[in-house]
């Protein structure tokens, strides 16, 4: 992986998009930006980073500027991915969530643009993975230099003694009980052969989508509420608005405007208008045989 229009394509980046990442293309060869750009590879560090490269940037229509530095760095994680030999399949599904994120900002703006870099410095770590239909998360990469190990956790922490991972479901993820347990055993099996310090560790997730509060608004045959049967889970108190951008796209729509296209949606803003309250969750993966499913 040589070049961000490379990666672009890789990615399935639309071709709108890309070409506003290549016009900043200049940055990734800007030699005052380097420092800057190496903070994102740490937890520690990157909100320090992405501050000094907006500055620098200025004004940044749609977002593609501080998208294109993400991708530059993204470029020297494919080295990581390499000294590790993880396969470029893992690397690519990975760094879709890129073009993901540009597309879902069409879909809730109407015009392409990226607004998930506070996220997306997860990705260009090497600390989060695509594996199948989910993502897997953890503290820290053992047995790296320093640029791909981190200092803490933001959805969870852990120890040297308390190691876990955090699973997250990506947008397009299709939640079938095949998806699951498929990615599970990947997953298990990906950990247990690059990085030994995670074999076996408890996997755990944070996420609307574990709400009791979705019982009842959805019918038992939903595979969000599938989903959530593989967990054993408490609730976190009430959510605050996270669900808003996943169910409707956007988190400023004012409750009697809120769209009706899908099931969830109309139950969902039935309830809210009524007075209800989504619930935020935390769960931890129930110890079973996945069993290699794909």
């Amino acid at each position: 992986m040589k070049s961000l229009k490379e990666l672009c394509d890789k990615i399935s980046m639309p071709a709108e998009a890309t070409d506003g990442i290549l016009r900043y293309e200049r940055l990734s060869d800007d030699g005052s930006l380097r420092a800057s750009m190496e903070k994102l590879f740490r937890t520690a560090t990157w909100k320090a980073g992405l501050a000094e490269l907006k500055q620098h940037i200025g004004e940044d229509t749609g977002g593609f500027g501080i998208l294109a530095c993400e991708l530059s760095c993204a470029l020297k994680t494919f080295e990581m991915y390499e000294k590790h030999g993880i396969s470029e399949e893992i690397y690519v599904d990975t760094m879709k969530c890129f073009s993901r994120f540009v597309k879902e900002h069409k879909e809730s703006y109407g015009s392409y643009g990226f607004d998930r870099e506070w996220w997306t410095s997860r990705q260009i770590s090497g600390l989060l993975f695509r594996i199948g239909e989910l993502e897997y998360e953890v503290a820290e990469i053992p047995d790296t230099d320093n640029t791909r190990s981190a200092g803490g956790k933001e959805a969870g922490e852990s120890t040297e003694n308390e190691r876990c991972i955090w699973l997250h479901i990506p947008s397009d993820a299709r939640l079938t009980a095949e998806g699951i347990e498929g990615s599970v055993h990947m997953a298990r099996q990906f950990f247990a052969e690059k990085f030994t310090a995670y074999a076996g560790a408890e996997i755990r997730c944070e996420s609307w989508l574990l709400s009791p509060t979705l019982k009842e608004v959805l019918p038992p045959s939903s595979k969000i509420l599938g989903f959530q049967d593989y967990f054993v889970t408490k609730s976190l108190g009430i959510d605050e608005g996270e669900f808003m951008t996943w169910v409707f796209k956007r988190p400023d729509i004012p409750l009697k405007d809120l769209p009706e296209s899908t099931s969830l949606q109309r139950n969902l803003k039935s309830y809210l208008l009524s007075g209800g309250k989504v619930t935020a969750a935390e769960g931890t993966l129930k110890d079973r045989d996945f069993g290699g499913r794909r």
